[in-house]
């Protein structure tokens, strides 16, 4: 698929969302990262920036974004698999919530948050739990996904992922069971969160 496919098949999905589902994401991330005032936040596939509004005052925040439309004065759009323009070293906290599963290349993504993320900083990283029971439902009957997924990610191969990019899992957590009311157990969640550390 050309990038411009990519950007449009995007474009066309992005309507499709769960405003309740992403409180509830976003109220975890915010909870389990603990990001202090004053620290320069990426949020990378942010749609228009919500995730600001769960962080602490003071916080320095910078969205990317593939879709045009969410473009704001927090959010520039930007599509993450062709790198950033931010220099290394520059941010103590990445966000990436629900995002690297619709990746063509989450290890060069990946590679690219190291770049970007000071040294022993952070990020919080969440993909859809493999093992819900949607998803077993999903694959069992052939259901065709409608949400841009490409990947699907264990904890055994998000963390090599995360190993042969540099980082050290701090952490992981449920995010919510379905419909979103918060969870902490990995095997009812439907979604997992990963707190990883750059390390050098």
């Amino acid at each position: 698929m050309s990038e411009e496919k990519f950007r449009l098949f995007y474009e066309k999905i992005s309507s499709i969302r769960n405003i309740k589902e992403e409180v509830a994401r976003y109220r975890k991330a915010s909870q389990f990262a603990q990001v202090p005032p004053g620290a320069k936040v990426l949020d990378i596939g942010c749609r228009d920036g919500a995730l600001r509004n769960y962080l602490a005052e003071g916080v320095q925040y910078y969205g990317i974004e593939i879709v045009k439309k969410y473009a704001n004065q927090w959010v520039r759009t930007q599509d993450i698999s062709q790198g950033s323009d931010f220099e290394s070293n520059f941010f103590d906290y990445v966000f990436c919530i629900e995002v690297l599963e619709h990746l063509k290349n989450p290890f060069f993504v990946m590679n690219e948050i190291f770049r970007i993320l000071k040294p022993e900083g952070v990020l919080i990283l969440s993909v859809p739990n493999p093992y819900h029971f949607k998803e077993i439902i999903w694959n069992l009957f052939k259901i065709k996904d409608k949400q841009g997924h490409i990947f699907g990610w264990t904890r055994q191969n998000m963390q090599r992922l995360a190993e042969f990019c540099g980082f050290h899992l701090l952490n992981t957590s449920g995010t919510y069971l379905f419909p979103p009311v918060g969870c902490n157990n990995i095997l009812m969640t439907r979604s997992v969160i990963y707190k990883l550390q750059k390390m050098e």
